[in-house]
């Protein structure tokens, strides 16, 4: 009964709409969204499923369709994804992700805004100096998309807590700034049986790399982690903020990419680019494994 009181809610408020090339689709508004869940006591992100499920699309998502398909939107409202570090990178990984509707999302960061900040970190801004990163990053997402369901951990990811941070999450995004901190996740990334999307960043430059469980990883990037340096080029070079941008945009599109069940561009290979003159060089890791 409750299901049908829900559907009967949602077709009353859907309406049809037309898209940019003309097409037709059935969709339903955001205040219309608010309305059926203040009726119901359901949340945003179970009405917008629901919406999906009956080919009714919420109007938010109208302009992912075409690259995406309803069911990749419901696949994507349906997973979960770990962000460790709110930083440069995962400032606007978490505003990427949830624009294009990742429906739960694990905020990890430890650290408060300050002042260096400003130049690159989306999320930073001159009221936040001082505040938790990660609780700036929750109510970033809650203004953004309120159907997202956020979880928020305001503490350093960590060898003794990184497996409780990672349970129920299909994949973690690096944007961490040490390299001893990326292989603590890595590790913790493959005892839960999760791929990890790793990037770093500094001046103009970026790279990235995708690495599932059974996957060499960063020892094919940066050596042995015992032998490894604890910070990469940016700590001699700086951080530009559309460096910053253009690689947690690259995070992103894999992060889709993988969520939606379909092979990653990056698994066993390490993507460089230079933003400044763009070029860009894809390479094989040296031990990597068939996929």
């Amino acid at each position: 009964m409750e299901n049908k009181i829900l559907l009967d809610l949602l077709h009353s408020f859907a309406q049809q709409r037309t898209r940019p090339d003309k097409s037709l689709y059935m969709a339903i508004l955001l205040r219309d969204t608010q309305e059926i869940a203040e009726k119901t006591g359901l949340p945003p992100g179970a009405i917008e499923c629901a919406a999906l499920e009956a080919g009714i699309v919420p109007e938010r998502y109208c302009r992912n369709q075409k690259s995406l398909s309803t069911a990749d939107q419901l696949r994507l409202l349906r997973s979960h994804v770990a962000i460790i570090g709110l930083g440069g990178l995962g400032g606007t990984v978490t505003e990427i992700l949830s624009r294009i509707g990742i429906g739960r999302m694990t905020l990890v960061d430890g650290d408060c805004f300050d002042e260096s900040n400003l130049n690159r970190q989306l999320l930073s801004s001159p009221g936040n100096i001082g505040k938790s990163k990660a609780e700036i990053a929750k109510l970033r997402v809650q203004e953004i998309n309120p159907a997202v369901e956020v979880r928020t951990l305001p503490e350093f990811f960590k060898a003794d807590n990184g497996q409780a941070i990672l349970h129920g999450t299909q994949l973690a995004i690096d944007c961490l700034d040490t390299i001893t901190d990326r292989f603590i996740l890595e590790e913790a990334c493959k005892k839960a049986s999760i791929p990890l999307i790793s990037a770093a960043i500094g001046g103009s430059s970026g790279q990235a790399t995708v690495i599932f469980p059974e996957d060499p990883g960063l020892k094919d990037i940066y050596g042995p982690p015992g032998k490894a340096p604890n910070k990469g080029f940016e700590a001699s070079v700086g951080t530009l903020p559309f460096g910053a941008v253009y690689m947690a945009a690259v995070e992103c599109a894999e992060a889709t990419t993988i969520l939606l069940g379909n092979p990653s561009e990056l698994r066993n290979k390490l993507f460089l680019t230079e933003v400044s003159d763009h070029t860009t060089e894809l390479f094989s890791l040296p031990g990597s494994v068939e996929e």
